[in-house]
């Protein structure tokens, strides 16, 4: 079953993505969105930013394989670094998303730690209720 704030996001996406358009009623597409999953989940982050005039980020730290060395190259983004990252009303929000059994792994609990000691913003979060409590009721 679908949570009300995510059919709440349909809602408000179709409204933001058809504003001032002359496409006819019957021709306009409706987006569907879930929270279930990680990319699910970004993905409702990602809108909701658009529909706000937010900065959205989603940080890929997973390295590329490189079929001509024919091996993994390590990324160069900093290990451990949360998942996705908005920036809202001059806050700065940093996100790890974990669905179902997955957990912080001791890398993602250092770099936490080095972003709260900084003074900034870290949540983990599991569904799209979690995200808009903390972009929404809680700063710095």
């Amino acid at each position: 079953m679908k949570p009300d704030c995510v059919r709440r996001l349909e809602i408000d996406y179709f409204g933001w993505k058809y504003q001032g358009s002359s496409i006819p009623e019957h021709c306009r597409f409706k987006t569907s969105f879930r929270d279930d999953t990680a990319n699910g989940l970004a993905k409702c982050i990602d809108v909701w930013s658009r529909i706000n005039n937010a900065f959205y980020q989603r940080q890929n730290s997973q390295g590329q394989y490189d079929s001509s060395l024919g091996r993994w190259r390590k990324s160069g983004t900093t290990k451990g670094i949360a998942d996705v990252q908005v920036i809202y009303n001059g806050q700065a929000y940093n996100f790890e998303i974990k669905i179902g059994r997955d957990r912080q792994s001791d890398v993602q609990k250092d770099v936490e730690d080095r972003i709260r000691v900084a003074g900034g913003h870290y949540a983990i979060i599991k569904c799209f209720s979690d995200f808009l409590n903390e972009i929404t009721y809680k700063g710095y």
